[in-house]
This record gives structure tokens, sequence and C-alpha cells, in this order.
């Protein structure tokens, strides 16, 4: 595992490699090989800045062909939005308190998203909690 240091100083080195026109002629192996040298070793307390500024430097290169909410479903935000389910307290004893977790779990996949982005990511956080059984489409109030 590398430590928050080695990882900046890595991203750091590759996106000045980026700007300088040094990543070669093949700038998805680069992103790729970059990828499983950061993010696959990346401590998880650091996993989604390392993700956010992978998708970035990817963009610097123009390889970038995801919709924000695609990489936030496909990303480490919503691995923490599946965790967070698990740990959900018992709806039948404070519902409330329910639907308030599930909306703090929720919350950081919205950051910056548009009214499209925000509605994607309800649509498959509502299938999510529909599939665990946690609620029905009738119940759920965005």
């Amino acid at each position: 595992m590398l430590t928050a240091e080695q990882i900046r100083e890595r991203l750091d080195e590759a996106e000045a490699a980026i700007r300088d026109g040094q990543v070669g002629s093949n700038p998805h192996e680069f992103i790729e090989t970059l990828w499983a040298q950061v993010q696959e070793e990346a401590p998880p307390e650091l996993k989604v800045e390392v993700y956010d500024r992978l998708l970035e430097l990817s963009g610097l290169l123009g390889i970038r062909d995801t919709t924000l909410a695609q990489e936030r479903l496909g990303g480490p935000l919503w691995d923490m939005f599946l965790a967070a389910l698990e740990e959900l307290p018992d709806a039948t004893q404070d519902e409330a308190a329910f639907w308030r977790a599930v909306d703090s779990a929720k919350a950081p996949l919205f950051d910056g998203c548009t009214e499209e982005c925000g509605a994607e990511i309800e649509d498959a956080v509502q299938a999510e909690l529909n599939r665990r059984g946690l609620a029905t489409p009738r119940e759920f109030e965005p």
C-alpha cells in the first residue's frame, strides 16, 4: 500500500508528463498503468480523492468518455454508499432515522451534479433500495 505522499507525488508526475506531452502514443495504456499503480494501492481513506484525480487526468488526455453519474455509480462513492446501507438503522423502530441515514449515505453521490445527473443517481439509489427490500417505489421519496 502506498502512502498519501507517494500517491500525490505519482499523480503530480503523471500530470506533468501529460502537460509536457510525454505520455507516448497510447494514452489509454498510460492511464491504465497509472490506475494500477495508484488507485489499487491507495489506502481506503484516499480512494475517492485518487479516483477523482485519475478521472481528471483522463480528461486531460482526452479519453474521459463517461458522465458524472456513471463515474459516481461505478466508483468508490457508490461503494461507500453500499457499505453504508449495511449499517442503516432499523426502519421498523424509527422510520425517520432510517430515511435520514439513507439521505446522509447518498449525499456525497450528488456533489456537483446537474439535475439530470442527480436523477440518474437517484434512480440507481432507488433500484438498490428496492433490490435490498428496504423500500418500494411508493415508499421512496427523494
